[in-house]
């Protein structure tokens, strides 16, 4: 059975435990599901999505509406808008359920005003928490979350392929750079279904096929834009760092070029692939809490993902290469890109 079918079968059995929970513990059965989902990386990598999509919903409405004084109604106008709401009331859930076993049912009591206590869970549970288990079940099932296929694409390079991949790219190091570009576009179709074979117009570059040729315009053209077909592009750009020529500079045109990709076609979201053709130690910035990975930075309105893979193949064991030389990236280069 396929990763995303294990996931999809675990999903629904956590919401079975939820909706069959004793009223007694039912606080403490969403502080388990909350901490199962965490532990998730397709899960916390669809949540990151989802709340971008409607970043100003107005959750103390949403709130009140749960409550017997409110009536409820779901002010989000997407899916993913709505799967936010719930996935944050259950982490509110979770969060009070430490200082108070009660916390649960009670919010349950609150919003169904059965006889029975645990009639009143029930109907909470389908109402409000199955949403974001269907969201989750539904979107596991069509698609890997983006992040978690990226980490899988990091994985497969740094442990199996990367004497492959830079054989081929010092083969062609005129256009090196698409020699790993096709490779992400390959795995991101196969492992994850993003349609990524061709270019759509934009503000920023002209239609084109990907091929081995350089970008026509002086903007350059997203490499990999995939999903062209439905309403949800996916903005994903790869970028050579050699610690020289394609230095911090270059990274830092790259994601802003990314940005100007989102803006393009309506996104909240990219990222930057960032192939690390040195041996030197990449650091990069983040926006969200230090060391989680991926890092990220937030730039006019666009979280942008770095993906920072090591293709360079080792020459040498790590107890004889000796110290690696540092190269941090820090948000002021990123915010200055003209003094890099």
């Amino acid at each position: 059975m396929k990763y995303q079918q294990r996931l999809q079968v675990a999903v629904r059995e956590r919401l079975r435990k939820l909706m069959t929970a004793p009223i007694s513990s039912a606080g403490h059965e969403v502080h388990l599901a909350v901490t199962w989902v965490k532990n998730q990386p397709a899960l916390r990598g669809l949540l990151e999505e989802a709340a971008r999509k409607e970043p100003d919903l107005d959750r103390e409405k949403f709130q009140t509406g749960l409550s017997r004084s409110g009536r409820f109604f779901w002010p989000s106008r997407t899916e993913e808008g709505r799967a936010s709401l719930v996935w944050e009331l259950m982490q509110d859930i979770a969060k009070a359920e430490a200082e108070d076993p009660e916390a649960g049912w009670r919010v349950a009591s609150d919003y169904s005003p059965k006889s029975s206590l645990q009639d009143s869970w029930r109907e909470f549970a389908e109402d409000v928490l199955q949403p974001l288990f269907d969201f989750l079940s539904e979107r596991v099932g069509a698609e890997s979350s983006i992040l978690h296929t990226l980490e899988r694409y990091r994985t497969r390079i740094e442990w199996f392929d990367r004497e492959e991949l830079y054989t081929r790219f010092e083969a062609d190091r005129a256009n090196g750079e698409e020699v790993y570009n096709l490779d992400l576009q390959r795995f991101l179709f196969l492992e994850g279904d993003h349609i990524t074979h061709a270019k759509p117009r934009s503000a920023s570059g002209e239609a084109d096929l990907i091929t081995h040729a350089k970008p026509r315009s002086a903007s350059g053209e997203a490499d990999l834009i995939g999903d062209l077909d439905g309403r949800d592009p996916l903005v994903c750009d790869g970028k050579i760092f050699d610690g020289k020529s394609r230095g911090k500079s270059y990274l830092v045109k790259g994601m802003h070029q990314v940005v100007k990709y989102a803006h393009d076609y309506g996104q909240h979201t990219a990222y930057l692939v960032i192939y690390n053709i040195s041996d030197k130690l990449l650091e990069l910035p983040t926006d969200g809490t230090p060391g989680a990975w991926p890092p990220y930075t937030e730039l006019s309105g666009v979280r942008v993902y770095f993906i920072h893979v090591r293709v360079l193949p080792p020459t040498t064991t790590a107890s004889k290469a000796g110290k690696a030389t540092r190269v941090t990236l820090t948000r002021d280069d990123l915010t200055n890109p003209d003094a890099s």
